[in-house]
């Protein structure tokens, strides 16, 4: 078995539709042989800090035990958000229904959508004080929005490129989180009204290769991890299966090693895409050798 660890993992205490519970995720974990794995809830922006000092209490509750971890899930945000977010201006951010209908949105739980200057800073909503006092053993940096990008390919690539490059050179984050995921997916959705365009995975094909090995040199330099997350094996995803593992393979030569991410949502693991991103990786000519969690910080439980 080539995968050992799986440290992308969400519980009933994250942002979105996650449902796992501590209990389950243990016990299914050690049923696939997993050795080190890990939760990692989101945290978009310090909108979300609640969720993850609950699910630090819960791990805590839990108990110690060997090979399991608590590690967090940032977004690439912008300092504009952010700064709102701390002045609690919510209520002057507006989203839009299917109808094209605006209304005031006073719970930025995805961070804001919305509204913002395209090509604005970047920035991570969290603190070296907060990892402390969290007990946060890893970061995991994720693209999850075009930052109010406009919506054609050219610019949505270059912007999910400089918002992966800049997880990647900050000094809080160890893994970069499924690279690429959610571009085609923006691509084909109006933010503005939330009404989907048809989605058309050719987008994908577009990224440039200096791009891709750009991000593969500066993985080496960084000392940075780069993690194949299991959301490749969406139905939806079929057509890109095939580009992700061949780049991921390029990169694999130039010395990037990786992490592996179930991503779960659901309430429980699913055993067939374990397996299936088993057998893949193999066909892609990985080894165990090439998947090793970071370097885990190291802090007294308490």
């Amino acid at each position: 078995m080539i995968l050992k660890h799986d440290l992308h993992i969400h519980t009933h205490n994250s942002c979105d539709s996650a449902c796992a519970q501590i209990a389950d995720i243990v016990r299914e974990e050690q049923a696939l042989g997993v050795t080190t794995f890990g939760i990692s809830d989101h945290l978009h922006t310090r909108f979300n800090l609640p969720d993850i000092v609950a699910a630090r209490k819960e791990f805590l509750e839990f108990g110690p035990l060997h090979g399991f971890h608590f590690g967090i899930e940032v977004s690439c945000a912008t300092q504009w958000e952010c700064d709102k977010i701390a002045r609690r201006d919510y209520a002057s951010c507006f989203t839009y229904d299917l109808k094209g209908h605006p209304f005031q949105t006073m719970t930025p739980i995805d961070g804001i959508m919305y509204g913002g200057p395209a090509g604005g800073p970047l920035c991570v909503d969290l603190t070296e004080e907060e990892i402390a006092q969290l007990g946060i053993e890893y970061v995991i940096g994720g693209v999850h929005k075009p930052n109010y990008t406009e919506q054609e390919p050219v610019p949505m690539i270059d912007d999910y490129f400089n918002q992966s490059c800049f997880l990647i050179r900050h000094p809080l984050v160890d893994i970069l989180a499924h690279p690429w995921n959610g571009l085609v997916f923006w691509s084909g959705y109006f933010i503005v009204t939330r009404a989907p365009k048809d989605l058309d995975n050719s987008v994908f094909s577009r990224i440039p290769q200096e791009y891709w090995d750009e991000m593969g040199h500066l993985l080496v330099e960084y000392g940075k991890r780069a993690e194949i997350n299991a959301c490749l094996l969406s139905p939806n995803k079929s057509e890109l299966v095939e580009p992700c593992l061949e780049q991921f393979a390029r990169w694999r030569e130039k010395g990037v090693r990786f992490t592996y991410g179930s991503d779960l949502h659901a309430a429980h693991l699913s055993t067939e895409k374990f397996e299936k991103m088993n057998s893949l990786l193999e066909e892609y000519g990985f080894t165990e050798k090439d998947f090793a969690p970071p370097n885990f910080r190291i802090f007294t439980i308490s």
